[in-house]
C-alpha cells in the first residue's frame, strides 16, 4: 500500500511538472500549428491542448503566442520520472512488470515508453537504437550502456541525469539507485551512450 501511494503521488507530481513546463514561440509568416509542432517535435494534438488560448487552431495570426514544450524540460521529465521510482520500482532481473518489478532495461523501457519513445526490451538492444553518443557528450536524459563481459557485450543500462550522475534499477540488493557517471564501476564498465528525439 505504500508503495501504491507513493507511486500516485510520484505520477501526479512529475506529470504535474511535464503540463507547467513549457516556453513560448510566436507565429511567424506562413506558419501553421502543423509546422510548429513538428519544429518542436510535439504532436499537433498535444500542442492544441496546450494553447486553450487559441479559439481557432486553424486560423492563427502572426506573433500570435504559442506553449510549446522544450526538448531539454522533456528530458528533465524524463529522469524526474525515474527519480520519483526510487521507492516504487524493485530489481527483478526479467521482471515484466513495470514499475513494480523488473531490471534495468526494463526500468528504463518503462521510462521512455511514458514519454512516446518505443524501446527494445533487453540493454543489448537498446545499445543499437538511437544516436551514439560519447561520454563527454553526455546530455540529460541520455541513455548509458555497460558492459562487464570480456566480449563488451552491453550488460547494463542507466539513463544520465547531468552533473555528472546517472540512475538505474541496479540490482536486487539496491534496487533504483542514482550514481556518480565518473565512479569506479562507471568508469571501467561505460561503453557509450544513446540519445533519442525527446
Amino acid at each position: 500500500m505504500k508503495k501504491f501511494t507513493t507511486m500516485m503521488i510520484a505520477l501526479l507530481l512529475t506529470f504535474g511538472i511535464a503540463e507547467s513546463a513549457h516556453a513560448q514561440h510566436y507565429v511567424k509568416k506562413n506558419e501553421t500549428l502543423g509546422s510548429i509542432a513538428r519544429e518542436h517535435r510535439m504532436k499537433l494534438a498535444d500542442l492544441i491542448s496546450l494553447n486553450k488560448h487559441i479559439k481557432n487552431p486553424n486560423m492563427i495570426q502572426i506573433n500570435d503566442y504559442i506553449i510549446v514544450r522544450e526538448p531539454e524540460q522533456t528530458a528533465r521529465n524524463v529522469v524526474e520520472y525515474a527519480r520519483s521510482l526510487q521507492s516504487i520500482t524493485a530489481y527483478s532481473y526479467g521482471g515484466q512488470n513495470f514499475p513494480y518489478q523488473t531490471d534495468c532495461s526494463g526500468f528504463v523501457q518503462g521510462v521512455y515508453k511514458k514519454f512516446g519513445v518505443s524501446l527494445p526490451r533487453v540493454s543489448r538492444d537498446q545499445a543499437k537504437t538511437g544516436t551514439p553518443v560519447k561520454f563527454q557528450d553526455l546530455q540529460i536524459g541520455d541513455l548509458m550502456f555497460f558492459s562487464t563481459r570480456k566480449d563488451h557485450v552491453i550488460t547494463h543500462t542507466g539513463i544520465y541525469m547531468g552533473d555528472d550522475l546517472w540512475i538505474s534499477n541496479l540490482n536486487e540488493k539496491k534496487d533504483v539507485e542514482i550514481l556518480s557517471s565518473w565512479g569506479t564501476w562507471s568508469q571501467q564498465y561505460f561503453q557509450w551512450g544513446t540519445r533519442y528525439k525527446l
